[in-house]
């Protein structure tokens, strides 16, 4: 029994078709990778998150609490640009999808951010070497988080 596998205008028209779903696919991907903020990343002998840090905005980020997977802590941001509209962080690990895991710091008096009960993301390969990704109106930055 023979398949008829169509015309060759057929084939034509379903190649043009493939085609073009790839373009518009590659098309997407490339205006979503160029749309994402530049990622400012800082040293760990910059940044220290126990201690406070310094951001090259004039921000400054101070971790409250002893950071770990079993306990909660709290983010405060102090010097944010009076414009911004929305601060958030994010944790992440090299090489590792840690999942959604994002918390919106609150706008508070004198020019402060702050976030309550923080908790990171559980790792299943018992690493420790989480990054937050700091989110500060079109900005972010990147920082070590030793866990």
């Amino acid at each position: 029994m023979a398949v008829n596998l169509g015309s060759n205008k057929q084939k034509i028209l379903i190649a043009v078709l493939l085609l073009l779903f790839a373009a518009v696919k590659v098309g997407g991907l490339l205006w979503w990778k160029n749309s994402q903020p530049d990622v400012r990343v800082m040293a760990e002998s910059e940044c220290n998150v126990q201690k406070g840090c310094h951001l090259p905005n004039g921000a400054d980020v101070a971790f409250i609490g002893q950071v770990s997977i079993q306990t909660p802590f709290d983010i405060v941001i102090h010097n944010v640009p009076s414009e911004t509209q929305e601060v958030y962080v994010s944790f992440s690990m090299r090489d590792m999808d840690m999942g959604f895991n994002r918390y919106k710091l609150v706008r508070q008096e004198g020019g402060k951010w702050a976030a309550n009960q923080i908790r990171l993301p559980i790792c299943t390969e018992d690493r420790h070497d989480y990054l937050a990704d700091i989110h500060i109106g079109g900005e972010v930055f990147q920082m070590v988080v030793m866990a």
